[in-house]
């Protein structure tokens, strides 16, 4: 990510030392991502020619041509690198990567003739964001083009589908909640039982829940994005990628942004962005101050060896715009949460702390604090300095047992605040601003089941709990 980045900040000038660093760099991704026999810069029989990168893809070879250039790339650099298959042996697969993409001419081309792989900075960047491996992505590509015919694959088209039904249905929960399931509010909050899952759910585990205004709400599930009507119950598949993880984030623009492997797209009438990338472990989107998108990812405590930490990332309107910051916390993290005023809030184990990004994200023992009493399942900031933390409450072996809390947490004293209290719930999905007063809390009521059974509640929260 920080070679990348670097390439793509290229001070005027130095263009073509750039093209040569992108060469070595590309052989470095390749190599990385699973390909074998990756070699940079090779000259050809008696200087007569230079191949940019060249590697195998199982028995396959592959020459590649690699610009980075401000205008899109013209027939002329298709037909030299056809030109230089004259002098390998049948069965040599050209490719051409084109940072800035390709004329109109070479598109239309490229849906007829299969003879030159076709490859735009979108792919490069999926690579270098660990969303899709090289290996994975040449051998998409040459099952996608095998199919269909053509040489350039949309990005979209190269991740994998979502495996979905027609679309789960729901029920309108009675006012009272589902019999064995209470929800108890303590005064000055309102709960309302909007959906339940009707019948079976073979949709797998749930692990997001993101608000998107008139829309609805977004449910990240394992086999797919799907948008939930509180008001109607009526659902649908949206066109993202299979194997997101955590919730959505709608941004500003109507984006939407998801965490899919170890990158973050951004989706926009189907077409797919990489804004972030290298984000391992375990993470979530959240938004942050002044319309900002951000990721928090962590892989433990970091060890003597240096393994494990946790990184916060600012996401960009592209890869290279992103800016990731490490977090100096020694312990582990349940949950993070991004307030308003710029302060992020960890919750860990036992222990909570606050930092903020001018303090250059510094979490010294001495600023602990106690942290609520629940293991936090999810987390929300609300307000300037609140965030809400949901999950179970005490201590058991088996947590699907223990009873199920919703808290409010003030940020500046870590003082909390007990709102909601779930007896027999299974497990806390997701939490969701509807409003700066209003939430939507996702639980999974499944009891003894295997399979999930969601219920969705409308949480109203009294300014006394969000100071």
């Amino acid at each position: 990510m920080a070679a990348y980045q670097e390439l793509d900040l290229c001070a005027p000038g130095q263009e073509t030392a750039r093209g040569r660093r992108f060469n070595a760099f590309l052989a470095e991704v390749l190599r990385w991502g699973g390909l074998r026999d990756v070699v940079s810069d090779q000259r050809g029989l008696e200087g007569r020619d230079e191949t940019d990168v060249s590697f195998m893809l199982g028995y396959t070879p592959y020459i590649l041509e690699a610009k980075w250039q401000h205008a899109p790339v013209d027939a002329g650099a298709r037909s030299k690198i056809k030109e230089r298959l004259e002098g390998r042996p049948p069965g040599v697969r050209p490719v051409l990567v084109s940072m800035s993409g390709f004329t109109e001419a070479v598109r239309k081309w490229a849906d007829f003739h299969a003879g030159v792989v076709l490859l735009d900075c979108s792919h490069v960047e999926a690579m270098v964001s660990g969303l899709i491996s090289a290996e994975v992505l040449f051998y998409r590509h040459l099952a996608v083009t095998s199919r269909r015919g053509g040489s350039y694959v949309p990005l979209a088209d190269l991740l994998p589908e979502p495996e979905v039904g027609p679309p789960p249905s729901f029920l309108q929960s009675p006012a009272h909640g589902i019999d064995g399931f209470p929800a108890i509010p303590e005064p000055g909050v309102t709960v309302t039982h909007v959906l339940t899952a009707d019948g079976a759910w073979a949709e797998g585990e749930i692990s997001g829940l993101a608000y998107t205004g008139g829309r609805g709400l977004l449910w990240t599930t394992m086999s797919g994005m799907l948008c939930v009507e509180p008001a109607t119950g009526r659902s649908s598949w949206t066109a993202g990628p299979a194997f997101c993880k955590g919730p959505a984030l709608v941004t500003p623009d109507s984006g939407i942004l998801l965490h899919s492997e170890e990158a973050v797209l951004r989706m926009t009438d189907n077409h797919v962005h990489v804004v972030g990338g290298g984000l391992k472990g375990h993470g979530r989107l959240m938004p942050g101050p002044n319309g900002t998108a951000w990721a928090f990812t962590t892989q433990g405590p970091r060890t003597a060896q240096g393994f494990g930490g946790h990184t916060l990332t600012r996401l960009g309107e592209t890869l290279a715009d992103s800016t990731s910051y490490e977090v100096d916390f020694a312990g582990g993290v349940h949950e993070a949460a991004l307030t308003r005023s710029g302060t992020l809030f960890l919750a860990g184990g036992g222990r909570d702390v606050t930092t903020r990004l001018e303090e250059g994200l510094h979490c010294p023992s001495d600023r602990w604090a106690n942290s609520a009493p629940l293991t936090p399942q999810t987390a929300l900031a609300v307000g300037e300095h609140t965030v809400l933390l949901a999950g179970p409450t005490g201590q058991g072996m088996e947590k699907s047992l223990v009873e199920k809390s919703l808290v409010a947490v003030d940020t500046r004293t870590h003082r909390s605040t007990l709102l909601l209290r779930l007896p027999n719930t299974t497990y806390i999905t997701g939490l969701a601003a509807a409003g700066e007063d209003t939430v939507y809390l996702l639980t999974d009521i499944r009891g003894n089941g295997q399979a999930p059974r969601p219920h969705l509640l409308h949480v109203t929260i009294p300014a006394s709990a969000r100071p």
